[in-house]
């Protein structure tokens, strides 16, 4: 029997390769905005178009917070829309917990309640004008009693009894009244307040203090006025000083009097500052 050639047999078609699977969004990509921040946006700043900012609408947003929410007409509607749960954001994308029907009832009754307050207190304002002014008393004057008493009551000439002779002593001449004390200024109580608290943690010089107060942008009449309401004794801010140079290095009698000079001390009490701490 001859040979014949089989023919081969066909392979089988290869499976439909699946869509490859869209790619989740990335981790930092933009999150859906939300619904509760986006409805109490609406609703309180709507007119301002801060809503509109928020969902990444920035060329509507300029425009409702030009226009004042459309005369509130537009900003009215938005909240509405909002409520509805059919707001988007700048990426078509609904708002997260938009879906949440418990969530939006809460949000329609808070809504309604907001509105209808802020239609009812200009209302409860304007009301409370309309009480009637109290009526006003009639005075009389001791001058129209006089002249309106019957003339039979008048005090007989010879019933009038004569007045007392004036003394002949001197009065007393009369005190001159104080001057008052001038009224400290803001920027002069600031001064007396922070020369004070210089002097709470370290020792100054009346010199040294006006010139930080100066440095810290007083001028220089409050500077002076803040050091000298502190009726401090130089001669011991000058004792504190030398013992607080001494505590951490040392001087020479003469190299100490001369730091002290230089912080401001007059020369008198530089040397009875250093005297004082036994140098």
């Amino acid at each position: 029997m001859p040979n014949t050639p089989t023919q081969p047999y066909a392979p089988y078609p290869a499976p439909p390769t699946p869509p490859a699977p869209t790619p989740p969004a990335a981790a930092g990509g933009p999150r859906p905005k939300s619904f509760v921040a986006t409805w109490l946006l609406a609703l309180l700043l709507g007119g301002l178009g801060v809503d509109r900012f928020y969902l990444g609408k920035i060329g509507t947003g300029i425009l409702k917070l030009i226009t004042l929410g459309g005369l509130g007409v537009w900003a009215l509607i938005d909240l509405i829309i909002t409520l509805a749960g059919a707001q988007r954001d700048k990426l078509g994308r609904p708002l997260a917990g938009s879906e949440n029907k418990t969530t939006r009832k809460v949000a329609w009754i808070v809504s309604a309640a907001v509105i209808v307050l802020g239609m009812a207190s200009p209302a409860l304002g304007s009301g409370g004008g309309n009480e009637a002014a109290p009526a006003p008393v009639a005075t009389h004057s001791a001058k129209t009693d006089a002249s309106t008493a019957p003339a039979s009551h008048a005090p007989s000439p010879r019933a009038t009894a004569p007045a007392a002779p004036a003394s002949s002593a001197p009065a007393a001449p009369a005190t001159p009244a104080a001057p008052a004390a001038p009224k400290e200024t803001v920027s002069q109580a600031n001064a007396r307040e922070k020369a004070a608290d210089y002097l709470s943690y370290t020792a100054f010089s009346r010199t040294g203090l006006i010139k930080q107060l100066e440095f810290e942008g007083f001028s220089a009449a409050d500077a002076t006025y803040g050091t000298d309401a502190q009726n401090a004794d130089w001669n011991a801010e000058a004792t504190a000083k030398a013992k607080d140079y001494l505590s951490f290095t040392s001087f020479s009698h003469s190299g100490l009097v001369g730091q002290l000079e230089f912080d401001g001390f007059t020369a008198a009490q530089a040397e009875y500052g250093v005297a004082q701490a036994g140098l």
